[in-house]
């Protein structure tokens, strides 16, 4: 992409799509997560930022950037998690994300953010993201544009559901880096959670 799209060579340009998606799928397989591990609560959002790990992992175009006009391809899935904490907002980070299973994905992102609530962030949990994901489901917002991390080509949007029971995710995106395409086979895969596996019931 850096070579064919000469406009904005020398500028990061940011892009931004979004698709809208039902979320019942996704809220059922949080839902029966919980009951199986036991939860309080479903991880929805964890396990939504896990599939993108795995998204990453898969496709390592998503966990690429462009830094002073050249690209890296990272090696590591080092997933950015934006987390409000009073009046502070910070982009936490989840270190080599792919090498995690489910359950102790869900658990190291659980002890950052309990870590940023307190402020007691270690420097390596604030800085290092490759691909980042970002929610404001939980101020009912039905819509967010996010602004692109540093060093990073896409970070994704999640949002409540709007009136009509449907969602929107989006993804704000480095257009030197990624094409809108690319861009919209993340979000179509991420709309839904991972298939059983050997065709098992979920």
């Amino acid at each position: 992409m850096l070579a064919t799209v000469l406009w904005h060579r020398d500028q990061a340009a940011a892009g931004y799509i979004e698709t809208e998606y039902d979320p019942a799928a996704w809220e059922e397989y949080a839902k029966r997560y919980a009951d199986e591990h036991r939860l309080l609560m479903p991880p929805l959002m964890p396990l939504m930022a896990y599939r993108l790990v795995e998204l990453a992992a898969a496709n390592p175009r998503i966990n690429c950037a462009i830094v002073d006009g050249r690209r890296y391809q990272y090696g590591p899935v080092n997933l950015g998690f934006t987390l409000q904490a009073g009046r502070m907002l910070y982009l936490t980070v989840v270190r080599d994300a792919g090498r995690l299973d489910t359950k102790g994905f869900i658990e190291a992102m659980g002890d950052i953010q309990r870590r940023a609530m307190a402020h007691k962030l270690l420097p390596a949990e604030m800085s290092g993201a490759t691909v980042a994901f970002t929610s404001m489901a939980r101020w009912n917002v039905s819509r967010h544009v996010p602004i692109l991390p540093p060093q990073t080509g896409m970070i994704v949007a999640h949002s409540a559901p709007r009136g009509t029971g449907k969602a929107v995710l989006g993804a704000s995106y480095d257009h030197r880096l990624l094409s809108g395409f690319d861009v919209v086979q993340v979000l179509q895969a991420l709309a839904q959670p991972p298939a059983p596996p050997n065709g098992e019931k979920a």
